[in-house]
């Protein structure tokens, strides 16, 4: 084997245009697979980096007489579920009321906030880095004003000292002591950076304000079949007890690593079926090169056989060629699909949940090459086979007529050269038709003539304008200073914004 290897890494260095084109080929097709799978296993293959994942549900209610298959939950629902149900060990709920932070030197920013109940990150089995998170009773009215924030906002905005800890930052102009700091990487729901406790008791909301999300751990033992017939139950009987806002709604339970993936697993699986079909084409390529490679090489290999060698010795010699070609090409491919993951991961311009979790790690490394070895017996085999069955006695003549070999080499290049084209016209017809798709999107008539037409997302503090009326009056005055300034024709306001 040490032999066979240095014969092929010699072929290599002398023949450096062969090498640089089927390294270059195999590269770019290992390395597309290699960047799909990365983000294939951090998006959906790998757990839930929180405790027993596969027991965490999110709860949504739900209405099959009015097409409303998921919905957020009512505050007052959510109680009913919590303590009525015993279907679950903890339950969590929270909102997202829009916050403006200010700390101590008073640079405010809006901070991405929620409302949360005291039992949240017990749900999660999450634990604070620094200091701790919320202590029972500390979502009721009456409690302190506590914040736990994240790990980003703590670097941004402390410096990662710990003496933020009892600091104290303001939200919406209400003074909240920070209690403790989120360690890196979690970030939920939604990339989270302050967690603030509920202060208003959800029981004593309206049955019928539906804008509350929760998130569940079932009980050991307890799949999610049996715990959503009993949910089922339940909501029965709550449509039963409140028919004005309960009847014809039922509860849904979805696992969370569905809910957090569901809506992207369908194109990522089918943008990695099609990164495979690019490695079909890589193969194909190569083994075409092979293949003429091995014409050349045909007296070589005769001569090899009169003088005793074996077929299988000849095709384990070949096989180890393609073994090392396929490997140094894993290297160059892993090195692009890093570069290409972390660029795509900075970027995210499709919003892919848990794209920051894309790590180098054994796993990865496993599968390149896994796809190198098999990679390199899809297109090593067939050349090798056709090249061991060389006519001696033909292939040692000059000028003899193609051996049986060589016309079998051509026939299966003709075949690979058809299989190659057939699987690049599907993609190149898949991606046109992607293109036409995406062209109509864009001809759609919205009923709205966005352009040259802005919008500022603001966020009044509940503090400096308590009433109503006082909110009105701000945005009215704001209407009309802005319509004064150059270049603005017109402006108005809204509480929700068009196809946002």
């Amino acid at each position: 084997m040490l032999q066979d290897l240095r014969y092929a890494l010699r072929m290599m260095a002398r023949n450096p245009g062969f090498t640089s084109v089927a390294v270059f080929a195999l590269a770019l097709g290992i390395g597309a697979n290699t960047a799909m799978f990365s983000v294939v296993d951090a998006v959906l293959l790998r757990p839930l980096s929180y405790d027993e994942p596969d027991r965490l549900v999110m709860a949504w209610e739900t209405n099959f007489t009015n097409a409303v298959t998921r919905s957020q939950v009512s505050p007052v629902t959510y109680t009913e579920w919590r303590d009525n149900s015993g279907l679950f060990e903890e339950v969590a709920g929270w909102w997202y009321p829009q916050l403006n932070l200010t700390d101590a030197q008073g640079d405010p920013e809006r901070a991405r906030a929620i409302d949360v109940t005291d039992r949240f990150f017990a749900v999660l089995g999450a634990d604070a880095l620094v200091g701790r998170t919320f202590l029972p009773g500390e979502d009721q009215p009456q409690a302190e004003s506590v914040v736990v924030i994240g790990h980003a906002l703590w670097q941004r905005r402390f410096g990662g000292d710990a003496s933020a800890l009892d600091e104290v930052v303001r939200l919406d102009g209400v003074p909240h002591t920070i209690v403790g700091v989120m360690p890196p990487g979690f970030d939920y729901p939604n990339e989270t950076e302050v967690w603030r406790g509920l202060s208003w008791d959800p029981s004593q909301h309206s049955r019928e304000a539906l804008f509350f999300e929760v998130v569940d751990r079932l009980r050991p033992g307890l799949d999610r079949v049996q715990a959503q017939a009993d949910l089922d139950a339940l909501a029965v009987r709550l449509a039963t007890d409140y028919p004005d806002s309960n009847r014809g709604w039922g509860a849904l339970l979805v696992p969370l690593h569905e809910q957090l993936v569901g809506d992207v697993r369908p194109a990522l699986l089918v943008l990695f079926g099609a990164v495979g079909f690019v490695l079909l084409i890589a193969c194909a390529n190569v083994a075409n090169l092979l293949l003429a490679r091995a014409s050349v090489r045909e007296k070589e290999i005769a001569i090899r056989l009169a003088i005793g060698a074996s077929r299988g010795r000849l095709v384990r010699q070949l096989l180890t060629e393609s073994l090392v070609l396929a490997f140094v090409s894993a290297v160059a491919g892993t090195l692009l699909a890093w570069v290409a993951v972390r660029g795509f991961a900075a970027a995210n311009p499709i919003d892919i949940p848990r794209l920051g979790g894309v790590v180098l790690d054994a796993r990865l490394l496993l599968f390149t090459f896994t796809v190198a070895s098999v990679t390199a017996v899809l297109f090593g085999l067939v050349p090798a086979l056709q090249a061991s069955r060389s006519n001696v006695g033909a292939a040692v003549k000059d000028g003899a007529r193609e051996s049986g070999a060589s016309a079998g080499s051509r026939t299966v290049r003709t075949l690979l050269v058809v299989s190659e084209v057939a699987i690049a016209l599907m993609l190149l017809v898949g991606a046109a038709l992607l293109l036409k798709s995406f062209g109509r999107l864009q001809e759609v008539d919205p009923g709205v003539r966005p352009t040259n037409v802005l919008s500022v997302n603001l966020q009044l503090s509940s503090a400096a304008y308590p009433e109503w009326s006082s909110v009105s009056d701000f945005y009215t005055r704001l209407v009309e200073r802005v319509e004064t300034i150059p270049g603005v024709r017109s402006a108005a306001s809204t509480a929700f914004l068009v196809l946002e």
